[in-house]
């Protein structure tokens, strides 16, 4: 038969200690095979759940309380299975009471472990020898038959153990056998369930069952068990975030934002984690929660401008037009090749009637050559309409430039004094231009007129001018009197 790769589990390694088969002779002395499995199974349950230093001090008081007692010493040895310092332990005890056959199964379980299978061999058949039957000496055998590749044996070997004794450390051993024998995993599936129901403190029997079973499409059951594993390892986040994924096949969305959420708060970063949290929370309706995961996710991508688009649209929702406008600008600090998000920052500050940063952001958007808007054109000739600008820019002179700018201004102006007879001001404004004689800059100096459609028009008019070939820095004033 072909050999198979072999894994074991901490937990089933714990199982050395059981009650002697039927007919073994096992020396007098030893606890009740109960009290033995009882114990084993709190250890196991205290190394899962983190409270192993509380147990280990428990069992030293216990060992210098009954010095003549060497099962406390036992377990302690058996608390940091498979160290070195475990097998030397238990080499010792070996010594000590040569007739206990608990040593020597441990000492050939942890060879097993440490892939020395020619090791394992005498310290079992030891164990058996001292008691003949013994179930978790025969446990052990199976335990390394199926290291040895021979899962056709070690599976009679198990069966035979858990017919003499039925503990939950022997029978997951035999599910982790099936599991790995692809047409048995049916049976592998039904032995873990039946002692994950005994013991729930098996990480890797839970772990198991949650593959198995979301490999057989029964996301339900996976889901139950990754709970469980959860509930063992309530500061893994990687925990949770598997788990969010069991929940999520079993389209139980609620939960699997919870599992997220946990994985959020433990530290987890993974930027598909954090934005299928908030992609969760914006299908569950919960927008307060969306936008502090789409705040973890900012931090998480720094390169990614989405979550600050959808951050943006959260804000505007719920009428924060400032907090929108300053997620857009971010994002489009991180994408400014994409048109769409230009776009939304132009249609924004429309709204407020700011105009003259609308038609910015809508000039940003037809240059960006990225996911484009086809609206954004006409959009844009509106407000080129709005400011009255020409559909020739300016070039030539200074003086030329602003006296065609000045064409422009003084018509603006005189039709605003039909509407506000009386109105009048100073507009004074720096150009910033490089050696190209492009403008990249208009800085307003001075402006008692207030007019946003002559200050907007002033703005984009030398913007656009083109000015003689060399860095300048030109200023041009106007004054704005009604005629007499």
């Amino acid at each position: 038969m072909a050999s198979r790769s072999f894994a074991l589990p901490l937990c089933l390694m714990l199982l050395v200690l059981a009650a002697p088969a039927r007919g073994a002779v096992v020396r007098p002395g030893l606890p009740p095979p109960e009290e033995v499995m009882a114990t084993l199974r709190q250890l196991e349950t205290a190394r899962a759940r983190g409270r192993a230093s509380a147990m280990d001090s428990e069992l030293e008081a216990q060992s210098r309380a009954r010095p003549g007692d060497l099962m406390p010493r036992m377990y302690r040895a058996w608390l940091t299975f498979p160290s070195d310092a475990c097998w030397n332990e238990l080499k010792a005890l070996s010594t000590l009471d040569p007739e206990n056959p608990w040593p020597f199964v441990g000492m050939g379980l942890i060879y097993v472990r440490w892939g020395l299978l020619a090791e394992a061999r005498p310290p079992i058949a030891a164990a058996l020898k001292q008691a003949p039957g013994f179930a978790p000496a025969l446990w052990a055998q199976g335990v390394l038959l199926q290291a040895e590749g021979k899962p056709a044996e070690a599976e009679v070997r198990l069966r035979e153990a858990l017919a003499q004794l039925d503990a939950p450390q022997i029978r997951t051993s035999l599910a982790m056998l099936l599991a790995g024998i692809p047409e048995r995993e049916a049976d592998a599936r039904a032995e873990l369930t039946r002692t994950v129901e005994a013991w729930p403190e098996q990480p890797e029997a839970l772990r198991k069952l949650a593959q198995l079973a979301r490999a057989a499409n029964d996301v339900r059951a996976a889901a139950t068990a990754g709970e469980k594993l959860v509930a063992l390892k309530l500061r893994d986040k990687e925990a949770h975030r598997l788990q969010a994924d069991l929940w999520l096949a079993a389209s139980e969305k609620e939960k699997a934002a919870g599992s997220l959420e946990r994985y959020a708060e433990l530290g987890g970063v993974e930027p598909a984690a954090l934005g299928l949290l908030s992609r969760l929370y914006r299908e569950l309706g919960r927008a307060d929660a969306e936008d502090k995961a789409l705040v973890r996710l900012v931090a998480a991508a720094p390169e990614d401008p989405e979550p600050l688009v959808r951050l943006a649209e959260l804000a505007e929702a719920r009428g924060d037009s400032k907090a929108a406008e300053t997620h857009l600008v971010k994002a489009s600090e991180r994408a400014p090749a994409r048109a769409d998000i230009h776009v939304l920052r132009a249609r924004l500050v429309l709204k407020q009637a700011r105009h003259q940063d609308a038609l910015a952001a809508y000039r940003a958007a037809l240059a960006a050559p990225e996911r484009r808007v086809a609206e954004a054109e006409s959009e844009a000739a509106a407000l080129v309409r709005h400011f009255r600008l020409p559909s020739q820019p300016a070039r030539g002179t200074q003086d030329q430039i602003y006296n065609r700018v000045s064409l422009g201004l003084v018509a603006l102006y005189m039709n605003r004094l039909q509407q506000t007879p009386g109105i009048k001001g100073n507009l004074k404004v720096q150009v910033q231009v490089d050696a190209s004689g492009r403008a990249t800059g208009v800085t307003v100096l001075y402006d008692s007129l207030n007019e946003a459609v002559i200050t907007g028009h002033a703005h984009f008019a030398f913007m656009d001018a083109q000015y003689p070939p060399g860095p300048d820095t030109p200023v041009f004033q106007y004054v704005f009197r009604p005629p007499k």
